[in-house]
């Protein structure tokens, strides 16, 4: 190897040395496994922070709701009765979520685990928001129709204006968690999968 070939291999050992070290992950020195399981603790820790809040949510509309029911069948009574029937519903379903949450080992996940996981949880929050906005729509329903049902006005309207206040807390809550899942997954996640601005890179960690 003469002089100007030996040059021109230093040369490009430099250039591949510090195109890696551009598409190692900015944010943090930690390796790509302690990233990863950085990934997935966020997630679990996230969904459990769900659970809590909507399980909360519910146990204090079902305390109020009970209260305030009264027996006189009122509009009032048939609405805090629907908050009831309702936030067990929530409530079974933040149990579910934090016993998933328990069961999770975030530790143990693959990569590819660890993003089907992100990306599906944000689908859900999606698409429950989708469904908030029909059950919205239904308690909408459900007061057109009170307006001409004059023997169960009370109950068509009761419930649904309590059917339309859940729909409503629920669509904020799953609009305001889905961008905070995205805020933090995908950052964390992109930084994984060594997504550049042209696309996908390789992460080579220098060490």
């Amino acid at each position: 190897m003469n002089t100007l070939q030996r040059m021109a291999f230093l040369a490009g050992s430099v250039m591949a040395g510090w195109s890696a070290s551009a598409q190692t992950n900015p944010v943090t020195s930690a390796t790509p496994s302690t990233q990863l399981q950085a990934f997935s603790r966020g997630r679990v820790a996230h969904q459990r922070t769900l659970g809590l809040t909507l399980g909360s949510y519910a146990l204090a509309n079902m305390a109020v709701g009970a209260l305030a029911a009264g027996r006189e069948r009122t509009e009032a009574h048939y609405f805090h009765r629907m908050n009831v029937y309702w936030n067990l519903v929530n409530l079974g379903i933040a149990g579910l979520g934090l016993l998933g949450s328990r069961k999770a080992d975030p530790d143990t996940e693959t990569l590819a685990e660890a993003v089907r996981r992100h990306e599906s949880m944000k689908q859900t929050l999606l698409f429950n928001a989708g469904l908030d906005v029909a059950y919205m729509a239904g308690g909408a329903y459900l007061i057109e129709r009170g307006r001409h049902n004059s023997d169960k006005r009370d109950q068509f309207t009761g419930f649904g204006k309590s059917v339309i206040v859940q729909g409503g807390f629920l669509l904020v809550f799953d609009l305001v968690n889905y961008a905070l899942f995205k805020k933090r997954g995908d950052r964390q996640q992109d930084a994984l999968l060594g997504r550049t601005s042209d696309g996908i890179g390789l992460v080579i960690p220098l060490r």
